[in-house]
């Protein structure tokens, strides 16, 4: 099986096996001796460092800004997704908003620490009548009330 792993795979030790692949955004992000060594440790096991093709980028892109999850993933997150898209891999994070848009991608997902995610999707709701607020609108056009952030449950 191939893994596409986020920097969050090396902080800590997890029992893997199989193929992995992983941005340069990833490999920017670890910082620490501990991190570091792991990554040179999967990188002498054959771990690969790719860029996601840019068709998967703006693939993730749309669908990350139709689930609500765009504004809160990182460029590593967009790259991370792209590129389990790309290779038609599992992506391995405990990110919630990677897993959300992996699952709306129907990339499969893998969590390490964490419960694994709900499929939702991210919509503006009047804390005053409960009507659903357009994404652009900063309050409710019927009530006036200021907007909250709701996630909805999608079902298969």
């Amino acid at each position: 099986m191939r893994y596409i792993l986020d920097a969050s795979f090396f902080f800590g030790e997890y029992p893997f096996c199989g193929e992995f692949a992983t941005t340069p955004e990833v490999v920017a992000e670890l910082r620490d001796v501990t991190s570091k060594m792991r990554f040179e440790v999967m990188q002498s096991r054959g771990l690969v460092i790719s860029d996601p093709e840019p068709a998967a980028v703006t693939n993730v892109r749309d669908a990350a800004k139709r689930s609500g999850d765009l504004r809160v993933l990182s460029e590593t997150d967009i790259s991370v997704i792209a590129l389990g898209l790309s290779l038609s891999g599992t992506v391995v994070s405990d990110d919630f908003a990677v897993q959300n848009v992996c699952r709306h991608l129907k990339i499969p997902v893998q969590n390490m620490m964490q419960k694994k995610a709900t499929r939702r999707i991210w919509k503006k709701i009047c804390s005053g009548c409960g009507a659903e607020i357009p994404a652009e609108d900063l309050e409710c056009p019927i009530c006036g009330s200021p907007p909250v952030k709701r996630g909805t449950e999608k079902r298969k």
